[in-house]
């Protein structure tokens, strides 16, 4: 099993409205009507941006469209099933045109991950919970693939499960992992996982960032292992299921 995971920009020339109805009502569908697509794929899940996540944009800039909009997860038995809907007719005409108009593809950033490794795991958490982080990482360019991708799981994991002001406020947490094999086809892609942790609320998540553990661990851990200028988050509504 593996999962394409990518975040999505929208067109420039769409506001955030017209993105999230045509993302949901025309974009979604052209999959989840599809006979033709649908044998390649296991599952497909829309994670829209929340609302209120969007006023983060306005005070980092000028403008209040210069972060991701959604991120987008499709499971595929392998490989070449992802290859082959990519190639398919029926993908080829009615796909890439829609997301020639929905998207700015020069903003979209995408891994290709296995199967994920569960951090935490706290009862309903995925159902009763009401906002989820999604955060793709780019690691720190002194740090070579395997000795990031153990670190991250081990030492940066670890503390989310041993240290209760860590862990207490998240309610689950998931890595994803990047393949081996799509560092080797997507030499150009430098993102190396992706994470996904589900909060109570977006309060929840933000009053969670002022635990003292985070400034004395967290933080440290985070200047040790990722390239800052390549880490993008969002904060969205639980998944909409598309298939699966």
């Amino acid at each position: 099993m593996i999962k394409l995971i990518c975040f999505l920009k929208r067109n420039k020339a769409l506001t955030t409205a017209q993105f999230h109805d045509h993302w949901r009502n025309v974009h979604g569908p052209l999959f989840a009507n599809s006979p033709e697509l649908q044998k390649y794929i296991t599952r497909y899940e829309q994670n829209p941006r929340l609302e209120a996540d969007y006023r983060r944009d306005a005070k980092l800039s000028n403008h209040a469209d210069q972060g991701h909009d959604g991120v987008t997860v499709i499971w595929y038995q392998s490989m070449e099933a992802f290859q082959a809907m990519t190639s398919d007719p029926y993908y080829q005409k009615h796909v890439v045109p829609d997301e020639d108009y929905l998207l700015d593809r020069d903003s979209q950033a995408w891994i290709i991950a296995g199967k994920e490794d569960t951090i935490v795991n706290k009862p309903n958490a995925r159902t009763e919970a009401k906002a989820k982080l999604l955060c793709m990482l780019r690691r720190n360019a002194n740090l070579e693939h395997d000795h990031f991708h153990k670190h991250w799981l081990e030492h940066h994991g670890g503390l989310f499960q041993d240290v209760e002001n860590l862990n207490k406020d998240i309610m689950a947490y998931d890595q994803n992992h990047r393949l081996p094999l799509d560092y080797k086809i997507g030499a150009d892609r430098q993102y190396d996982g992706v994470t996904e942790q589900w909060f109570e609320s977006i309060d929840r998540f933000v009053q969670s960032l002022s635990e003292p553990e985070q400034k004395t661990m967290v933080e440290p851990d985070v200047a040790y292992m990722l390239d800052p200028a390549g880490t993008h988050f969002i904060m969205s509504d639980l998944p909409r299921v598309i298939i699966g």
